[in-house]
């Protein structure tokens, strides 16, 4: 008698599982043969950026062959539309998937420039928030600091590089300003004050670095990036207790900020 309800409970249980079986492959059946219905698109558009909109990434995805609305979902290779889309020059991170329902959504988080380089041969890049360098855009101008100057490295040497690679190459940080512009820039933008007053940083022929402020006319070196914090500290004193009380703002041609503990002008 046990033996007879053992081999009714394991028949009981071999039925459940091949018709458990047989029901799963018959919903995989139904999801390979559902049609994607819905494209949703949604570009993070942050910091006045606007690089990219929800139709140029749909344009983008269809420059690939990907028409999506309508194609059969086991045909959908989400991890390759997101690979090419995060490939693109303008594109920080992009995150498709793929609902039950057949709802393929993509969302878009661009680039954020920091800074805008103006080389010696007049090309133009921009370094973003990840010091990373990035092309300049057919579609949208960023508004952010410009550097230029004594700037002899091109877009097409660096563009594989990010400014922790110059830091950690001996050579290269020996030759570059690149690595003391963008700290001085993340700087500048991280201040409400400085960055509503400087609109560009130049770099002369000793290497050092003058900032362009909005208001005046003075020359303003900064030399490099040591005692940055200080050196702006100096410069905001002076210009709350010296020209604002003063009122000499247009007397001074040159304005020092390399010596320690002291700033050095010189008048018209």
């Amino acid at each position: 008698m046990k033996k007879i309800k053992r081999i009714l409970f394991i028949a009981l249980w071999t039925g459940l599982i091949i018709g458990l079986i047989i029901t799963m492959g018959f919903v995989n059946k139904q999801q390979d043969s559902q049609l994607c219905n819905t494209l949703d698109v949604k570009v993070i558009q942050e910091d006045d950026l606007y690089f990219l909109d929800k139709l140029d990434v749909i344009q983008l995805i269809k420059d690939r062959g990907d028409s999506i609305v309508g194609q059969p979902k086991v045909t959908v290779n989400v991890a390759e539309i997101e690979k090419s889309l995060n490939s693109h020059a303008d594109i920080a991170n992009a995150e498709v998937y793929m609902s039950i329902n057949g709802e393929v959504k993509v969302e878009v988080k661009q680039r954020k420039p920091v800074v805008r380089v103006i080389n010696l041969d007049g090309d133009s890049y921009y370094i973003d928030s990840e010091g990373t360098f990035m092309p300049l855009s057919d579609k949208f101008t960023a508004k952010v600091l410009i550097v230029n100057g004594v700037i002899s490295e091109p877009f097409s040497k660096r563009y594989k590089l990010s400014i922790a690679d110059i830091g950690k190459d001996s050579l290269l940080n020996a030759t570059s300003m690149l690595d003391e512009v963008y700290a001085m820039a993340n700087y500048i933008n991280a201040d409400k004050f400085w960055s509503s007053q400087i609109q560009q940083i130049y770099i002369n022929d000793d290497r050092d670095m003058e900032i362009v402020p909005i208001v005046g006319d003075q020359k303003i070196i900064f030399g490099d990036t040591t005692s940055m914090d200080g050196k702006f500290r100096k410069l905001l004193i002076f210009y709350q207790q010296g020209l604002n009380t003063t009122g000499w703002w247009e007397k001074y041609s040159t304005i020092n900020l390399k010596f320690k503990n002291q700033i050095v002008c010189t008048k018209k």
